[in-house]
């Protein structure tokens, strides 16, 4: 850094610092918002003091908030968001669904060019990435799509916070169902389907988007399932856990109980259950059958993991 451009940075840092010691926070992101011409001078600002503005910040204090739609497996997501863009349009409001990761990069290689995103990045600076994010944003209604695990860090930063997220949904399988198809996918391999459901050797997953490497560490089925149907964390982001198996056979209610959570919880969007019935009769949904074959063995091994959240949502065994 030059010493020109030290003097501006200390000048403005300590100019900013004085709006988060008196709690002038709407000057404060007022006054970053104005240096993002200075991609250097914004992202020094931005990352020294923005964690610290951002934890002040009250419920309603952005307007725009993020729903995010959470899963384990991927591909469980599929329905729900094809539901959400279908509604929405239905209604007049067109939209994309991207990935958390996807739209982070994105405001991130804005600001410099990134060469990879680790788990910990996430967690250190997961709510400087979704203000980026609320930033671009015109409309109120922003839908990502989520496969991380809900956190806590110890420096008091969680996976997000009441001001920048709206509300969640959790879709929720039969573990049996959730390891099988991983075991599918892996040509029946146990060890290896164990260690991708539950993550006991806490390897990476590393996704390659754009060329660029993210680590998707989705910290095991169980612990990924516990961490978002929390009592706290459903009670504190108005979360809804939707059962894979009631989307599949009671579609049109869980459909409808969707929309319904989105109203309650501030998304401006009214209740059409004609707009629901088409698209169901235009959707119909997979029946997904998967043939749970699993020895005695392995159940008893993935019980030791997941009995208790087996038995909160009365999966059948």
């Amino acid at each position: 850094m030059s010493f020109l451009s030290n003097i501006k940075f200390q000048y403005n840092l300590k100019i900013l610092k004085d709006d988060i010691t008196v709690g002038n926070l709407n000057s404060f992101f007022e006054k970053l918002q104005n240096h993002k011409n200075n991609k250097r001078l914004y992202t020094q600002l931005l990352f020294n003091l923005g964690l610290d503005a951002i934890k002040k910040t009250d419920e309603n204090f952005f307007l725009s908030k993020i729903t995010w739609l959470n899963s384990f497996l991927e591909d469980d997501l599929d329905y729900i968001e094809k539901f959400v863009k279908f509604y929405f349009q239905t209604h007049g409001e067109k939209f994309n669904i991207n990935s958390y990761e996807e739209e982070t990069l994105y405001e991130l290689n804005q600001l410099q060019q990134i060469k990879e995103i680790n788990f910990n990045d996430f967690v250190n600076f997961s709510y400087l990435y979704q203000y980026l994010i609320l930033q671009k944003q015109k409309s109120n209604n922003i839908f990502l799509k989520n496969y991380l695990p809900y956190f806590s860090s110890p420096n008091q930063l969680n996976f997000s916070n009441t001001s920048m997220t709206r509300c969640f949904l959790y879709i929720l399988d039969h573990p049996y169902r959730v390891y099988q198809k991983i075991k599918n996918n892996f040509d029946g391999d146990q060890n290896l389907a164990r260690n991708i459901f539950l993550n006991l050797d806490d390897q990476k997953t590393i996704k390659n988007v754009n060329n660029v490497d993210v680590e998707i560490n989705k910290k095991g089925w169980h612990t990924h399932a516990n961490s978002w149907t929390g009592s706290n964390v459903l009670n504190v982001h108005r979360g809804k856990v939707i059962l894979k198996s009631e989307l599949i056979t009671n579609t049109f209610d869980t459909l409808s109980s969707v929309v319904l959570h989105l109203i309650q919880s501030g998304v401006s969007i009214e209740l059409n259950y004609e707009t629901i019935n088409g698209f169901i009769s235009t959707n119909p949904i997979s029946q997904d059958t998967v043939d749970i074959n699993l020895s005695q063995k392995e159940k008893k091994f993935i019980d030791q993991y997941v009995s208790d959240i087996a038995s909160s949502y009365n999966f059948d065994y």
